[in-house]
């Protein structure tokens, strides 16, 4: 049960094909604490806020070197930080006998923050190691394994090791974290498929998909410009969470006392929830900041009103209805109030994406009507299809106060995307902030300054933004660069892990 015999088995099947991996694991599974090590090998455990360039940084300050002989290092061995600290100090041997456990709880320290007691944590841990325990430690702290065990070749592990159908297997997982799925398993028990009230269910996401692979049995709605929450309500009870999974519901009582007066008495509701002018037409939707960042909220509610949609359903009265075709899911609520906008079976796609457009919404999304609700996952089953401006989530990685009277706030920010390598920058973003805007971002953001160098205060990737630009474009250095970047809204609903990527920017181009 301990992380240097669960990294010596990393290491024998590293390299090895799918099959013999499988059955390798299975083999071994029994040996460990199954449900742990299985979290670890999905990477199913909280994100930590930690990249590349920082945990250089970390472990340059952890093993008193300077950062250019990590870099070295990680240049050396293939750009692999994971090989670089086992060939730094090869010969360590482990000083302590470190659970799977103990493991879990370092990797989902948050790593934003150099000069923080995570860091000692994670310092004393690490010297603690031996080389082959640090290696594979700093790939999973990564999320970056480079082993090709990945989520689809755990489940067959599952699978084989428990003689479950993989069908089977899938089903409980959309219900269940890995760790609950093989405890259950362990007991010879059936993991629950029912959801319960106040547990919250992560998000099905959407994606950018071309018109060539829509789904011909198609369900069309709205897409909207607010924030997605998930809301519970038991008889008067009414819990709303955000996409994170934070409970928000004091800063939507209004919102709270409309689903208080739905006809049904228990029901998990999946929708957004946006601003609105006065005539009920959709508003800007930075005005949701007010809605979510103030501390009066009763005064929020004055200033900003707001309209809660319903797209999808978990549960309702007593079924829970995830693993139904999205068209059946459909049936089950539809007598609830605060449907979505959704287009009629078999109407014209491109004029309902017209009126979208018109009535001053998004766009659509195109959904495949018999898909199942798959928690987590972002599906070409839901299809985002908007107006031809590139938008992107991006973190910000640095920032420089203003002039004249944003002298006393940051105003500019440096953005990057994601990649196997670290962030990568692609430009900088000025415009599209309202004052609030800029004020939460100084105090974020002055929290969590690494360094400064001429003007540029370079900041912890801690605030995600959703920006739009015209077009990708590359410089004489061939850096890649958005043209004419402008900031949408302040995504404090997504994870720094949710951002783009570069591979995401490059198709762009």
């Amino acid at each position: 049960m301990t992380w240097e015999k669960a990294s010596r088995l990393l290491e024998a099947t590293e390299n090895g094909i799918p099959t013999t991996i499988v059955k390798r694991i299975a083999t071994d599974l029994s040996e460990f604490d199954a449900p742990l090590f299985l979290k670890i090998l999905s990477l199913d455990y909280e994100s930590n806020n930690i990249g590349l360039a920082r945990a250089k940084k970390w472990l340059a300050n952890i093993f008193d070197v300077f950062e250019d002989e990590i870099e070295g290092q990680y240049i050396a061995h293939m750009n692999d930080l994971g090989d670089a600290i086992y060939y730094l100090d090869y010969s360590a041997e482990s000083e302590g006998r470190y659970t799977l456990n103990s493991i879990v709880k370092l990797l989902e320290l948050d790593a934003s923050r150099l000069n923080s007691k995570e860091f000692e944590l994670i310092k004393t841990s690490i010297l603690k190691m031996s080389s082959l325990e640090r290696k594979w430690f700093i790939r999973y702290w990564l999320k970056t394994p480079r082993h090709g065990i990945n989520e689809g070749l755990v489940k067959k592990v599952i699978a084989k090791n428990y003689k479950k159908k993989l069908a089977e297997v899938k089903k409980h997982l959309n219900f269940n974290s890995v760790e609950n799925v093989v405890r259950y398993y362990e007991m010879k028990e059936e993991p629950p498929c029912n959801l319960s009230h106040g547990t919250f269910v992560k998000p099905m996401l959407a994606k950018e998909v071309p018109m060539n692979k829509w789904p011909e049995n198609k369900i069309v709605d709205y897409k909207y410009d607010g924030n997605r929450y998930q809301i519970h309500k038991q008889e008067d009870n009414v819990i709303i969470f955000n996409r994170k999974g934070s409970i928000v519901t004091p800063q939507f009582q209004d919102v709270v006392e409309r689903i208080r007066s739905y006809g049904v008495q228990n029901c998990i509701l999946d929708g957004e929830i946006y601003p609105i002018n006065e005539d009920g037409s959709p508003a800007e939707h930075k005005l949701m900041g007010t809605r979510v960042h103030s501390k009066d909220h009763a005064e929020a509610r004055e200033k900003v009103k707001v309209k809660w949609v319903i797209f999808d359903c978990l549960k309702i009265g007593n079924k829970t209805i995830m693993d139904l075709p999205y068209h059946e899911r459909l049936l089950c609520f539809e007598d609830l109030p605060d449907q979505a906008h959704r287009m009629e079976v078999g109407g014209d796609v491109l004029a309902f994406y017209n009126r979208a457009i018109n009535d001053g919404f998004e766009g659509i999304i195109v959904k495949d009507a018999s898909m199942a609700y798959e928690a987590g996952k972002r599906s070409i089953g839901w299809a985002k299809y908007k107006p031809p401006r590139i938008e992107l989530d991006v973190v910000i990685t640095s920032a420089r106060y203003g002039d004249g009277a944003k002298a006393n706030v940051f105003a500019s920010f440096d953005i990057a995307v994601s990649s196997p390598k670290g962030f990568v920058g692609v430009g900088s973003v000025g415009t599209g902030f309202s004052d609030a805007d800029l004020i939460f971002l100084t105090n974020t953001l002055r929290r969590n300054v690494e360094t400064y160098e001429g003007g540029n205060y370079n900041v912890s990737p801690v605030v995600v933004l959703e920006v739009s630009a015209d077009l990708v474009s590359r410089d004489a250095k061939d850096n890649l660069g958005l043209r004419f970047p402008r900031c949408k809204r302040i995504r404090d609903d997504k994870f720094v892990a949710d951002i783009n990527t570069l591979e995401d920017v490059e198709a762009l181009e």
